[in-house]
Formats: structure tokens, sequence, C-alpha cells
């Protein structure tokens, strides 16, 4: 590794992280990108199909500089997210390994500056400077029943990368999840997620998590006793003026019966995520090239229509601007590829990606199923179309269970598929 990729190693974990926050007004910075740009970049021809596609897609239709600029973006958004998996199914051992290094210091910085802030420790003095580098930074608890952050823009942001920053420790560390150790770290995670981060989506995310790690045989009682758990902390806590945001949707979604129509529920709570994500995906079918890379403004807002959702209904999805409304991108990487590319730009996607997911060893094991089912779920249904952690640690997951020749191979070592 030359010094360049050792200085950018870190901040692969770190999307938000932005030098450039009072120029751009993107959340992520492209230090994926960044770090992908490298010689021994190999470029399997499904890849070079999609990166052929999406970067015609930009170019077409191209108007003017402020044009150029947004297809750009958009265009570097899909590039950040996907070319440091292809990296990493290359990589040489002495990297991996550093690789993993630095993402344990990471987790371990984010989880500290998590209980410092919740504890109002962090320096005033610094709160001005985080805020040239991270969007929305703030060095104490958000407020609203929401939590801390940590080194990312907003609690459910932080929320799904330490669930991610979980899930590659407990690979990387070879803990088994039902183990005494496993199950205090498990239960710390939960206790971190309905008290410190306070994020609905860290709620969904230990639901996938403990789901994940169970035998097919024992997923429906394992689910019963989670349910049953659930129920008791949401009665418990639910009533509280200090109840976490996670506990009190979850309280109101069954003291005011929204699960007889949760669609409305699902609006609220989710903001623009859910309406995005849904709308997308209709308008990528019946527009099999999409609207275009860069081109998500005006879609967004045409999709949402074409689901029967109005713009003007819904505040926090568009931005009134006289008699405009600025659109959205919807939260998934798959979803957006949807809409600025259609079926067949998300095809293209798949087919490049297929091969490295198929094989059945990662499904296998507990610990690369919980990485598998979190990434399907964040490319497909709820995550950001440029961050690249998803891959990033489905890279290194795969790169693990499958290491080079001559390597050892994990789950036969250890001789568990749990």
């Amino acid at each position: 590794m030359n010094l360049w990729q050792r200085l950018l190693a870190p901040l692969i974990y770190l999307p938000n992280i932005m030098p450039l926050k009072a120029v751009f007004s993107a959340e992520i910075f492209p230090w994926a990108f960044l770090y992908s740009l490298r010689k021994d970049l190999k470029i399997t021809l499904p890849l070079a199909g999609f990166l052929l596609y999406i970067t015609a897609s930009a170019l077409v239709g191209l108007n003017g500089a402020s044009a150029l600029l947004g297809q750009a973006r958009s265009l570097f958004a899909l590039l950040n997210a996907t070319l440091i998996f292809f990296v990493l199914m290359n990589i040489k051992t002495a990297e991996y390994r550093f690789l993993l290094r630095v993402f344990e210091w990471v987790f371990f910085i984010n989880i500290a500056l998590c209980f410092i802030q919740f504890l109002g420790l962090f320096p005033q003095s610094l709160d001005a400077l985080f805020r040239l580098f991270i969007d929305r930074f703030t060095a104490e608890i958000y407020g609203g029943g929401r939590g801390v952050a940590g080194l990312f823009a907003e609690p459910s942001y932080a929320s799904m990368s330490i669930h991610y920053y979980f899930a590659l420790f407990m690979l990387n560390r070879r803990i088994n999840p039902k183990s005494s150790l496993g199950l205090i770290l498990i239960s710390a995670l939960i206790l971190f997620d309905l008290f410190i981060i306070r994020s609905i989506t860290g709620l969904v995310m230990i639901g996938f998590y403990l789901a994940s790690i169970q035998r097919a045989k024992d997923l429906l009682r394992a689910g019963g006793m989670l349910l049953a758990i659930l129920v008791w902390v949401v009665a418990q806590f639910g009533t509280s003026p200090n109840a976490p945001r996670s506990i009190e949707a979850a309280y109101d979604f069954f003291r005011y019966e929204n699960y007889k129509d949760p669609q409305p529920w699902l609006l609220e709570q989710s903001g623009f995520r859910f309406v995005s994500v849904w709308a997308s995906y209709k308008y990528g079918l019946f527009h099999p090239l999409g609207a275009g890379v860069g081109k998500w403004g005006p879609a967004s807002i045409q999709a949402m229509d074409d689901i029967g959702v109005k713009a003007s209904a819904m505040s926090f999805f568009a931005t009134a601007m006289g008699a405009e409304y600025q659109g959205v991108r919807p939260t998934a990487f798959g979803a957006g590829l949807m809409l600025e590319t259609g079926i067949v730009g998300l095809l293209l996607f798949a087919f490049a990606l297929f091969p490295f997911v198929v094989r059945k060893e990662l499904y296998t094991w507990s610990h690369s199923r919980s990485v598998m089912v979190f990434f399907f779920f964040n490319v497909f249904a709820l995550g950001s179309i440029g961050d690249p952690l998803p891959f990033i640690v489905l890279g290194l997951t795969i790169r693990t269970v499958f290491p080079p020749e001559g390597e050892p191979i994990l789950i036969e070592e250890e001789g568990h598929h749990g």
C-alpha cells in the first residue's frame, strides 16, 4: 500500500466527513472513489457494461454548466458506492489486514464519541470545527427523541453504520453470537440502539441481525421471543416523556391502531424515505431507461405523483420554491438506479454483482449471512445511494470467507455454519 491509500483507509468508513462542505451540499464525500483510483482495479465485463451505461445516461441531454455539475455529482455517487467493492475483491493480504485494523479503530472511536456526546462531555469549543466537516454535527443529543450520531450526519445514518461495524467486528474477531461474549455484545448493541442513538433504523437493523444469526428451524421461536421483549420494552418506556424516538414510534403504532392502515404511519415516520423508494421502483418499471443520471429531481416528483402521493402535501419530501418543488433522491441504491437508469440500469448492476453474491457459503455461516441480509436490505430498501459502507463491508466479508489461494478458508476452520 502507498501512503495515499493508508491516509484514505480510515476515511472510506466515514463517508459523512466532508472537507469541502462549504462548497458542496452533499452529505457523502467520495473517499471510496478516490481509494478506488488505482492501476490494479480490475473491471469485469459486466461491470464495464454497467459503468458505460450510467456514464452515457449522465451525458445524454446535458444542458449548461449547472446541469453538468448535478449530473456529475449523481454519477460519482454511483461510482463511489460500487467501485470500492471490485477493488476489495482483488486486494493483497497485507492491505486486507490493514483495512480490518483501521476499521476497528474507526468503530471504537465512533462508539466512544457517541458516549461523549450522550453525556454532554464533548468540548463546545470544537463544535464549530466539526461542523465545518460533518453536516448537522452536534456535540450533544439531537433532541426530539433522537439520540447522537458520532461522526455521521444524523442518528439514523449512524445507526445503520454502527450495525455494519458490529457485524464486521463479530466476523473479524470470530465471536460466536450465541456464546456468552456474543450475547453480551448483542445486548450492549440493543441498549446502544434504544438509549444512545435512539433511531428507528436501529430497531429495524437489530431485528434483521438477530434474525440472520438464527438457524432456519429456530427462526420462528427466536422471532417470538424478540417480539415479546420488544412489546415489554415499548410498554414500559413508551409513555415516558423522554422515550427514545424508536420506542415512542412503536408505542404510537399500536396505541393509535396504525397497523390497520400502516401507510400514513410509514409516510409520517420515514419522511421521504418510504415513499421515494416505493415510487422509484414503479417509475423504473414504466420507464426502462429511467430519467437519466442526475435528473432525479423532476423525476422523483413525477414518480410520487404516479403513486398518488402529492409533493405539495409532504413538506418533508419536497422543499417549496415559489410554485415549484425540488425532489429528493430515493434513499436506496437500487431505487435510485430505477429512478435514474430504469430497470436496464438495475439489471446491469445485478449482472455485475451476481457472481460474487451467489455463492452459498455466504449464506450458511451466521456472520456472513448477517452482512448479506444488511446489504440487500440497505441497497434495495433503506440506505443512501452514494454510501460505500455496505459495499465495503460486503467486500471485506467475501474476502474473509473466500481468501486467496494458499490461505485457510475461515468457515472450514471454525467448523460451524449456524
